[in-house]
């Protein structure tokens, strides 16, 4: 017959055991929650891996063709001597370019640093734009003036190289920032981003 004492005790080891056994379940969870929540998110199954490296691939790679045509465009810009053309076209091509990168971050998927570094960018274009402006209101009140050739030069020369000295600081204001993402995602992925919109090599 079983005593009190026996079970007491087989009520006990019963009891540790499922202790034991909550234990080793809840641990797992609460850091798969945490780490969930901190965005850190390593134990995706492979096809939820690949599904996010490929939309990652793909968003980026449009990400940089965008940047890549805003650049060509821009350098064409140059042959018009009429500013006012100039301005006009250069404010179209930086709000067909924002446009343009907003809809690619409606691209799904993707890892978050893609989106994150086209906000960047957005930002940058939408703060170069009244730096362009500015130039071209600088330059049109200079030529009102009527100055001599020697003055022109002279003044275009310094204008020129102040707004160089800004777009350059615009540039660097997020370089370690996006440096950062650009990084990342490569080393999360095994991959090399595009930094031209060229065709992408895996890393070997």
């Amino acid at each position: 017959m079983e005593t009190k004492e026996n079970k007491s005790a087989k009520q006990s080891s019963g009891n540790s055991m499922i202790r034991n056994i909550a234990v080793g379940v809840i641990t797992p969870v609460l850091a798969a929650a945490i780490i969930y929540f901190l965005g850190f998110n390593k134990g995706d199954d492979k096809a939820e891996f690949r599904k996010k490296k490929e939309a990652t691939e793909k968003v980026w790679t449009s990400y940089i063709q965008n940047k890549e045509i805003f650049s060509t465009v821009m350098k064409k810009l140059g042959g018009s001597e009429d500013i006012e053309a100039v301005r006009s076209s250069i404010n179209h091509e930086i709000e067909t370019t924002i446009s343009n990168l907003d809809n690619v971050k409606k691209e799904p998927n993707a890892d978050q640093r893609v989106y994150s570094s086209i906000d960047i960018t957005i930002q940058q274009m939408k703060d170069m734009k009244p730096l362009m402006n500015k130039f071209l209101d600088d330059m049109t009140a200079f030529v009102a003036t009527n100055p001599t050739e020697e003055q022109g030069m002279a003044y275009i020369q310094q204008l020129s190289i102040d707004l160089q000295k800004k777009m350059g600081q615009l540039s660097q204001r997020d370089s370690m920032r996006l440096a950062t993402y650009y990084d990342g995602m490569n080393k999360d992925y095994s991959i090399t981003l595009p930094r031209t919109a060229g065709i992408r090599k895996d890393e070997e």
